[in-house]
């Protein structure tokens, strides 16, 4: 790793942008909690990877990020590739990827496949499920986020595929500790308004989860969360998430960020894995998206908002981006949900 450059960097002349909710309030967040699963031993359950969740649960073909509290006893969690967790009883994991993973107990079993234990859609409140043998017991609650993919894959390929959370076991961990103590609660009681109450407090864990993340990196660590914390990159994103539109340059980034042209394309090379113009260019695609989802405004305009001066122009750029033209995923986004899985 090279070293950090000296930065004497110029301030912008509105208040700085938190870029951790700028980054979050453009992918579409949403959360939503399904199941609450009482196991006795022996257990085990099989989860399927997120492509095959739409096909098995009440979902848009979105990013789909699952998540499990431990709301009594303990369980493993264990990958594909091998990387396991114990998890005890406050704990929540989140599995940023939705790779698919086996729940289990200690005595030895044979995973059933999760979706064995869902009843036919639709389903009206939050399922209260059953598995296993006679002994010991352990409930978990069972949740999702869904997001816009669009945003999750190029930004955020550098979290961890399994983000183990232990809130009560850290000093810091006491807002994070309440928040999924009230998750479990509000999914096994089913008081009143808690559907209602449940979305927004899964969206606020996930978004807890990632701040403690970003906070803890190291200096070896690369990605956006890493590119934050990093006086350069970090100074440079403030600059072109508050102003996407201006006629930036890598020479004007450096200046106002206030190191050479090279420091700059360096460290954005290799905490993001691309120059800083193709960073803005990704940011302004995707900003534009709010407009193609939220708007009936004409191509045309919506190219000029994101700072092209074609329509044509903006949307090789978006296909070539995100793989489909953008009058295509304007039109995906307003299908019935049932014809967008």
């Amino acid at each position: 790793m090279t070293e950090t450059p000296r930065v004497m960097p110029e301030t912008p002349n509105q208040a700085p942008v938190d870029l951790l909710s700028d980054l979050l309030g453009n992918m579409h967040l949403s959360g939503v909690v399904l199941f609450s699963v009482l196991l006795h031993e022996p257990w085990g359950l099989a989860t399927p990877d997120s492509s095959r969740l739409p096909s098995l649960l009440p979902f848009l073909s979105e990013h789909i990020i699952p998540f499990h509290i431990v709301a009594e006893g303990g369980c493993w969690v264990e990958l594909r590739e091998g990387e396991r967790a114990w998890l005890e009883a406050g704990d929540a994991v989140l599995l940023p990827y939705g790779d698919s993973h086996v729940l289990h107990g200690c005595d030895e079993a044979v995973p059933v496949p999760a979706e064995f234990l869902l009843p036919p859609l639709p389903w009206t409140g939050i399922l209260q499920l059953q598995h296993g043998g006679a002994g010991m017991s352990a409930r978990i609650v069972c949740g999702f986020l869904q997001c816009d993919k669009l945003l999750f894959h190029p930004l955020l390929r550098h979290l961890p595929a399994l983000m183990t959370v232990r809130p009560g076991r850290v000093p810091v961990g006491d807002w994070l500790a309440s928040t999924i103590r009230h998750t479990a609660c509000e999914a096994t009681r089913a008081g009143p308004g808690g559907r209602s109450m449940l979305p927004r407090l899964a969206e606020l864990m996930f978004v807890e989860i990632l701040r403690q993340h970003m906070q803890a990196l190291t200096a070896n660590e690369v990605g956006w969360f890493a590119a934050v914390n990093d006086p350069v990159v970090g100074a440079a994103l403030q600059w072109l998430h508050t102003a996407p539109l201006e006629d930036w340059s890598v020479d004007r980034l450096a200046r106002r960020v206030g190191v050479s042209r090279t420091a700059m394309t360096e460290r954005f090379k290799h905490f993001l894995d691309m120059p800083p113009m193709h960073y803005l260019t990704y940011w302004r695609l995707q900003l534009s998206t709010r407009q193609l989802k939220a708007t009936d405004l004409p191509l045309k305009a919506i190219a000029g908002l994101a700072g092209y001066e074609s329509e044509a122009g903006y949307s090789r750029a978006f296909k070539r981006h995100f793989g489909v033209p953008p009058a295509g995923w304007r039109h995906l986004q307003r299908l019935p949900d049932a014809c967008r899985v």
